[in-house]
Parts: structure tokens; sequence; C-alpha cells
């Protein structure tokens, strides 16, 4: 039996237990009872879910937290306490959707095209410096494609790795093996790679790039052969549900030799917010969830990230404007990468008084599921967006 601190403060102390493979977080001290859901919800994901690596003296339970025991990891236990005695909400997973180059020309696609030029490495650098300082635990560098960025390799080398781990989302085209160490070695942790379907010429459709499917597998081979963790990404339609297809990404994903399939919903947002058609019902949600927990309860095989389980009320709600905060390549920040909703710009205000703004915000204050999902929250909202108006949006001319 090992025993690590992993997080100690006035009132409580946790630790992590790892017994013959086994790991579950323990607590004691006057906070310990208040505390408990945090510690109850982790270790029911360590209990229920395999990790992707379990260590004499640590845990890694998904690409999408830090190592557990971990510097980041203090920070994210730090911040779930807060939100349970304070009800005080930092953001803790930080995506930089600011890449307006991409190699791919996909039908769906998040990208905002601003008339401006990209943002600057000491912009994003200052961005990055300052939600630290607010308490993220998490830097995605994503949207367009982060490896047409010259500076990709300093930007991540920026990121403090005893307060956030940094992570690349990436369609995978252009991760060569020399690449892929350049990052790790800068301090990379993990590399999202997406997948649109387990038959390639599907997926070169979508991406609108011949050759792309045979690339981002490669891509996650090198991720992998470079030690970063590396996790399959797809978003589910009701197709790729329907059809089996996203039973096939999981047994590529087996033979890819990956950590991680992660599963998004199908979101209408940005460039194509009226197709709705993408959205899934509880049935196919009922389907991702029992296949979540088949993968996730059988030992061999990658594991399964699910966000309808992670974002669902019982768990972490949705993230946006809680937990979550997007940064788009306008200077714009946004609750998520998916909403289109602007709360200010990091070109005439501090992140931390965007932030406090987008906190007010009714809408971020009661947990529930994606609100991009949510029919009220569309209705209200994105519905109301002008065809005509360039994204993101105002908050301001929506409220």
């Amino acid at each position: 039996m090992s025993e690590f601190s992993v997080y100690k403060a006035k009132g409580i102390e946790i630790w992590l237990d790892v017994t013959e493979g086994h790991a579950e977080l323990k607590s004691s001290g006057p906070l310990s009872l208040p505390c408990s859901p945090i510690i109850r919800h982790v270790n029911s994901m360590l209990q229920n879910e395999k990790p992707i690596e379990v260590k004499d003296d640590s845990v890694i339970l998904t690409t999408w937290l830090p190592p557990i025991p971990s510097g980041p990891f203090r920070r994210a236990l730090k911040a779930e306490i807060d939100i349970l005695l304070r009800r005080k909400y930092v953001p803790q997973a930080v995506s930089i959707n600011a890449f307006k180059r991409c190699s791919c020309s996909c039908a769906h696609c998040n990208m905002v095209q601003s008339p401006n030029g990209e943002l600057t490495t000491e912009e994003l650098k200052d961005f990055i410096d300052q939600v630290i300082d607010l308490g993220a635990i998490s830097i995605g560098f994503a949207e367009g494609d982060p490896l047409m960025r010259e500076d990709l390799v300093d930007l991540v080398r920026h990121v403090d790795g005893e307060k956030a781990v940094a992570s690349i989302f990436t369609p995978g085209i252009l991760l060569t093996e020399e690449k892929a160490v350049e990052l790790k070695i800068a301090g990379l942790y993990a590399a999202i790679i997406g997948l649109r379907s387990p038959i390639s010429g599907e997926h070169d459709a979508a991406r609108g790039v011949a050759g792309a499917f045979e690339k981002a597998t490669q891509s996650m081979k090198n991720a992998v052969n470079a030690g970063l963790y590396v996790s399959m990404h797809t978003h589910a339609n009701p197709d790729l549900i329907e059809s089996g297809k996203l039973e096939g990404l999981y047994d590529l994903a087996s033979q890819i030799g990956v950590h991680e399939l992660t599963v998004w919903e199908g979101i209408p947002t940005w460039g194509y917010m009226d197709n709705e058609g993408v959205m899934l019902n509880d049935n196919h949600r009922k389907h991702i969830l029992d296949m979540y927990r088949k993968v996730n309860s059988t030992p061999e095989g990658p594991r399964m990230f699910s966000m309808t389980f992670f974002e669902s009320p019982n768990l972490f709600g949705c993230m946006a404007g809680r937990r979550w905060l997007n940064l788009v390549d306008s200077g714009d920040l946004t609750p998520c990468t998916y909403m289109p909703i602007s709360f200010g710009n990091i070109k005439e205000e501090r992140v931390k008084d965007i932030w406090e703004r987008m906190r007010k915000f009714s809408e971020f204050r009661r947990k529930r599921s994606c609100l991009m999902l949510d029919p009220e929250f569309r209705s209200e909202y994105i519905k109301k967006i002008p065809k005509s108006d360039k994204l993101p949006i105002h908050i301001e001319k929506l409220d």
C-alpha cells in the first residue's frame, strides 16, 4: 500500500491510497464531511471506470483531467471545494480556439473568421498567465489546427506545469513523429485527435482532405510513441450511433493503441447553428451511456470518456461559464467552444473582469446538462442571433 498527499488546507487533508493497482481518495479533518461529494465523485470514476494508467505513485484517470496527485489536480480540488463551500467558480478548463489557419475544410466547423490577424504570441502568453492566475488547471490549444502555428511549442512551454496541463486538439494532419516528440519535451500532456468515422472515405469527405483518415490515425500512433496521452475524439450524430460506427471507432482506437475514446454529442453551432439534425435524442444518449459503462468495466482496450455522462446534472453539469472559458481569434471570450456568445474581449479588458461578468449571467447559476443542447436556451438565445451578425455575438444584444 502507498499513500500520497493530494491536497492539504486548514480543516481538510486529502490523500491518494494505491493498493495492488486500486486507487482511492481518502480524507480527514472537520471539512471532510462537507467536502465528501467531491471525494465521492472522483472515487466513483476511479472505481467504476478504468483509469488510463495506475502507477505506484500516481493515477492517470483520463486525458481530460490532470494526473493524481499533481499541482494541477491539487488546484482542481481546491476549485471544487470553493464551489461547495463558497459558491465560487473559476475557469478550470480553458480552450484557445484562436487559430485562424486549419489543415482541413470541414463542413461542421467552429472556426471564427474575424477580419483581424491572429492573436500574437505575447497576447496568447498573457492570456494564459491571466487564466492560470484565476485558477485554470487545463489549457487546450484547439481550433483551427494549432499545429499550423509556428509558436505552438513555445506556447505549450509557457504553460506552468505546476499549475496546469497543456493539451492540443487537432485533426491530426500535421502531427509528425518529430513534432510529437518536440511537444512532449515542451511539456504537452495530451493530444486529442478527431475522427469523424471509422470508414476512411467518410472521414476524408467530412474533413475535405484526401488522405485525412490515414494521416489522423498515423498521428495518433506518433503521439502514443512520443509518450503523450492520446484520445481519439468524435462528435456523435444520430447516424454514427444508429449505424454502429461508434463501436467501429472504439475498435479502431483499440487497434491503434490510443488511451481513450472521447465521445462528444453533436452540437449545432457557429456556421451550422441551424443544423439540429446533428443532435441526439434520449435513446441515442442511452446507447452512449450503455457503451460507456460496458467499455469502462472491461479491463482490455482504451477507456471511454463521455460528455453525456461528465456533463450530466448528476456529475458536473454543463461546464460553460461555470468551469469552462473559451478564447476565439478575435480576442472575444465565450463560455465554451460551442456557445457563440461573447462576454468581452481580452484586447479591451482583463480576463478577470470578463469572467466576473460571465458569472453574473443567470443561465449559468444552476447545474444542468449542456446548454447548447437545451431547447429552452436555444430558443431564448441561439435562435435569436441575427443571421447577418458576425459571430460571436455580444451578450448585450441578446440579454
